[in-house]
């Protein structure tokens, strides 16, 4: 297996209620996952091949729990990678190269993959605030979470053993939404996290 590693600025948001109980081994808010993650690498190495600032993302649609399996997914690269880039990363996406997160999900609990697109993805945070736009699929905004008086909260979640991420700043995924074949979704004040993740071939390292 070739070696490989980044590590990155991630956002991920889903259809669950904020905190998204499928962290903690329950059941998701509506029995279903639809759900994805966008990435934009710092700094990394397949091989030889380097992804430094380079960005992708995965959206997943299972029909029950996610360790049910049966799900559909897709991977999405920027198109500003070059083409060593855009094979290194979607090998990786889809769990062809291991990495844990992407094995697991890509390799053994998704049953169908849609082609792969190469399109830009614009992906912008800072403290919990920003968003993501994959060009003519997808967009996505995040806010702080606040209470009903408008004071705002940062809860981290820590995950020691986590495969996504070990710790993530819990945020507001204000609104996102997602069209592409039979990959539709469309949701406003819902789990969102922000981290900064290290994987390898191995899996979730940082």
């Amino acid at each position: 297996m070739t070696q490989w590693n980044f590590e990155a600025d991630y956002f991920t948001a889903c259809n669950c209620d904020w905190g998204c109980p499928c962290n903690f081994n329950a059941r998701p808010t509506e029995g279903r996952c639809m759900g994805w993650g966008a990435w934009h690498i710092l700094s990394g190495r397949f091989g030889t091949t380097l992804l430094d600032d380079t960005r992708f993302a995965l959206y997943y649609s299972f029909p029950g729990p996610v360790e049910q399996g049966q799900g559909s997914a897709c991977a999405y690269i920027d198109s500003g990678a070059t083409a060593e880039q855009r094979q290194a990363l979607e090998a990786i996406g889809t769990g062809k190269a291991g990495g844990g997160l992407f094995d697991l999900f890509g390799a053994q609990l998704v049953s169908k993959w849609l082609p792969t697109k190469v399109v830009p993805i614009e992906f912008a945070f800072k403290d919990g605030l920003g968003g993501v736009r994959i060009e003519g699929f997808a967009e996505a905004e995040s806010e702080l979470l606040s209470y009903p008086d408008g004071s705002v909260i940062r809860p981290w979640l820590d995950l020691p053993h986590g495969i996504e991420y070990k710790k993530g700043l819990m945020t507001n995924a204000k609104r996102w939404w997602w069209r592409d074949a039979e990959l539709l979704a469309s949701y406003a004040n819902k789990y969102g996290a922000v981290a900064r993740v290290k994987f390898t071939e191995q899996g979730c390292v940082g």
